[in-house]
């Protein structure tokens, strides 16, 4: 089993972050803020972002998933209503427990793997993997993009599960069905499914939504991360 962690947690409400992926969020929730004020203060700044089963203002480990993702805080502004925070994905994990310190909750989590394919050199595997491909660059293009930044991405990214990752972060669908995807261990199974929601749903279907707006951000957040190396 990896190394156990104990973060601070950041509940999502209506959102599911996935590792690879940059997406914006609010808070204000007084416990939430304190969450995040104590993942600033360490070195690493990392928070476990979990998204909740119920829209609740009140929360408590009952309503909270225990996958989620330990995700790092990149940039934070401060307002008079809360903090608007750009989180980025690092690593999906698991949450062992729940607890409240008294100031936010917290949680002990380990990082789960991948489930890698059988054999990755399998025809059918070869050819899902090159469809997933071809459906991110899609989705790269319609949300506004230049052409060479979804290229360059794209060469960057070449891990099947964390493709399945990038085309996921950025698909409309509800969120039950994006943490059904974030808890899909399985690389085949995930790009299966990711697949199956790109066809039958339209993702940053013009230049000017409010989701092509969040793509454009989170695709240049990943382009600016291949091109310094990290991730």
């Amino acid at each position: 089993m990896s190394e156990r962690l104990t973060l601070p947690v950041l509940p999502l409400r209506e959102v599911v972050l996935f590792p690879g992926v940059s997406a914006p969020v609010g808070a204000g929730r007084p416990t939430t803020l304190r969450a995040i004020e104590a993942a600033l203060k360490s070195d690493s700044r990392l928070i476990f972002a979990v998204a909740q089963r119920e829209n609740v203002d009140a929360v408590s480990p009952e309503v909270l998933y225990t996958t989620g993702t330990i995700a790092k805080i990149s940039q934070i502004q401060r307002g008079l209503g809360g903090v608007q925070l750009l989180l980025h994905g690092e690593r999906r994990g698991a949450a062992l427990h729940y607890r409240d310190n008294g100031r936010y909750l917290e949680a002990v989590v380990h990082e789960v793997d991948d489930m890698p394919p059988l054999n990755a050199e399998d025809p059918a595997f070869v050819g899902l993997h090159r469809e997933a491909r071809e459906r991110a660059a899609e989705l790269g293009q319609k949300s506004g993009l230049p052409e060479d930044v979804v290229r360059q991405v794209l060469e960057e990214v070449t891990d099947p599960g964390r493709l399945a990752d990038l085309v996921a972060g950025y698909l409309e669908i509800q969120p039950a069905e994006r943490q059904g995807l974030l808890e899909t261990l399985s690389v085949e199974e995930r790009l299966r499914r990711v697949l199956i929601h790109s066809s039958a749903r339209s993702a940053c279907s013009t230049p000017r939504s409010t989701s092509s707006r969040r793509c454009r951000k989170s695709w240049a957040s990943v382009s600016a991360r291949c091109s310094c190396g990290s991730r």
